[in-house]
This record gives C-alpha cells, sequence and structure tokens, in this order.
C-alpha cells in the first residue's frame, strides 16, 4: 500500500491515519485525528429532485457523508463497488481544475477506514461567516437552464463580471473533462449579508468514472447538461459557440490559452493519477479530443 499523498511506500512499521503516512495526514489536514461524527448525506427528496436540471446523474453512485475533523467539516466520497474508480476519478478532475485557475473547494483524496478509497473536499460556506448557500435553480423560474440565463442570472445577483466569467470558464473545464452533470444543485451562489458570489465548483467527476472497464476503449463523447442556443446536448465547439455568440470570446481565449499551456501538465497529471491504466488512457483520449475542438 501507498500513501496518496506523498505517493511513497506505506511500511508495515509506518504510522497511519486515514490510509496515509501519519506525517502527511497531518500535512494535509493540519491535525493528528480520525475523521468524526461520520453522518450519511440524505439525498433531497423535494420534487425538484425529479426534474432533470436538478437530479444528478451520479446520485447512488457514491456513499456521501459528513464528517468532522479539527473542529471543521468535510464532505466525504466514499468508494462504491460498482464505481471503484469514482474517487480517485473526482480526484484528479479537481487537480486539472486547480491547475486551469478554476476555483474548487479544498479536496483530499484519503481510504477511509485505512480501506476505501474516498474523495474528500472541505465544507466551503463554514469559512464564509453569515452565508448560505442558494442553488442556482432556485433563481430559474420558469426559464430554461441555458448559458445565457445562467450567465444573466450570475451577473444580476452578484453584480460582479468576474463571476460570470467563473462560470464561463466552469462550463468550458466541464466539457474538457466530460462532466455531463452540472445540473441546477451543484452550481450554486453563496448569499452574504453583502450580497451574492459565485460559490466554487463542485461535484466535479468526469462521465468517465462510471464507465464499465470494457467500454472504455470505446470513443466516449458525453455532453453538457446547460443548454446553448442551438442545441440541449453541447459539445465543448458548442459551448465556444455560444460564449461567442454572446460576446465573451476574451474569455474563451484565455481559457483556451491556459489548457493549451498546461497541456503537457494536464497528462502528467492523468498518467500520475490513482486510476487504473485503461480508464488513464481513456481520459486522457478524451482531453485529447477535447484540446483539438479548442484549436478548430
Amino acid at each position: 500500500m501507498f500513501c496518496y499523498c506523498c505517493k511513497k511506500e506505506i511500511l508495515r512499521k509506518d504510522p497511519i491515519l486515514s490510509g496515509l503516512h501519519s506525517e502527511c495526514f497531518i500535512k494535509w489536514f493540519g491535525i493528528k485525528e480520525e475523521f468524526s461524527n461520520i453522518v450519511v448525506r440524505n439525498s433531497y427528496l423535494g420534487k425538484e429532485v425529479f426534474e432533470k436540471i436538478n437530479s444528478s446523474f451520479f446520485h447512488g453512485k457514491f456513499r456521501k457523508y459528513s464528517g468532522s475533523l479539527g473542529g471543521k467539516n468535510y464532505i466525504l466520497k466514499v468508494q462504491q463497488k460498482d464505481y471503484p474508480e469514482l474517487p480517485a476519478c473526482e480526484y484528479l478532475c479537481n487537480q486539472i481544475a486547480q491547475l486551469l485557475k478554476i476555483e474548487v473547494p479544498q479536496f483530499y483524496f484519503i481510504r477511509f477506514q485505512n480501506k476505501l478509497d474516498t474523495f474528500v473536499s472541505k465544507n466551503f460556506i463554514q469559512n464564509i461567516p453569515n452565508s448560505s448557500l442558494i442553488h442556482i435553480y432556485h433563481f430559474l423560474g420558469d426559464n430554461s437552464f441555458d448559458c445565457e440565463t445562467i450567465s444573466q442570472i450570475i451577473e444580476n445577483k452578484t453584480n460582479r463580471l468576474n463571476d460570470v466569467e467563473k462560470f464561463i470558464q466552469i462550463s468550458l473545464f466541464d466539457s474538457l473533462i466530460g462532466n455531463h452533470d452540472r445540473h441546477g444543485r451543484n452550481l450554486a451562489l453563496i448569499q452574504t449579508p453583502f450580497g451574492f458570489q459565485l460559490a466554487p465548483a463542485y461535484d466535479n467527476p468526469s462521465y468517465l468514472a462510471i464507465e464499465i472497464k470494457m467500454l472504455l476503449g470505446a470513443i466516449h463523447e458525453p455532453k453538457g447538461t446547460i443548454a446553448t442556443y442551438h442545441t440541449n446536448e453541447p459539445s465543448l465547439s458548442d459551448y465556444v459557440r455560444e460564449w461567442k455568440r454572446l460576446k465573451r470570446q476574451r474569455v474563451v481565449e484565455k481559457f483556451k490559452t491556459l489548457v493549451l499551456k498546461s497541456k503537457s501538465r494536464i497528462f502528467q497529471l492523468i498518467n500520475d493519477s490513482f486510476m487504473s491504466n485503461k480508464r488513464k488512457k481513456a481520459f486522457a483520449a478524451l482531453i485529447n479530443r477535447r484540446i483539438e475542438e479548442l484549436n478548430e
């Protein structure tokens, strides 16, 4: 067994915490304790969960828990038998997001109870006093779940063009990695006494995380959930076209430049990831095709 933090072997004599070297666990979390107050996170059971824009394709693929450590709250997505590589894939996707300067919650990769691969993210709301997370679907009303509508909502609510740009980058990033599950409950605004701001991008796995191994050699082209003017199932080139139509060419070019600059590092992250070689190969092939789309 090796440590997910330092990627070095864990020897029998080495003290461990959550499947990591103790010193690595302390490096990441700043404390020498195990997670406590583990609680199963209940699924949202309101009527909206049955609507496509508010329901998750990944619902049921993770065992999802809340836990605390050193007075801070975390979300733990624990490995399932049917989708064993999903936590490792979400960890990789967040590494790529971080590389591309997409704001995401602090994230980690551990072995829950020293056994089960688990993607961990820090609850970002707890760091913002008197705040609440408002899912984007609350602002939609009868409007469509599309790029133009959502960007207008973000601009009107936050009065920050920077937050609109962040949303554009998230839409392009999702398409780059094959995240086809950006629905109305994992895109949100943070409300504080001073107004609204766009929440970090959370729930960021690629569709390829749950594809069965025997089909990973096929060509996979997962489509986006957030519609454009021309299609309800947009590709990356459709998103590029849409943002150009909405006069956001500068943001697209900025994202494209960063992806091309980071290309070798992206593929290195894939190669160094904790997924199987077959899934690494499929993921790298998808990224390669999406980069070609950006260059069209």
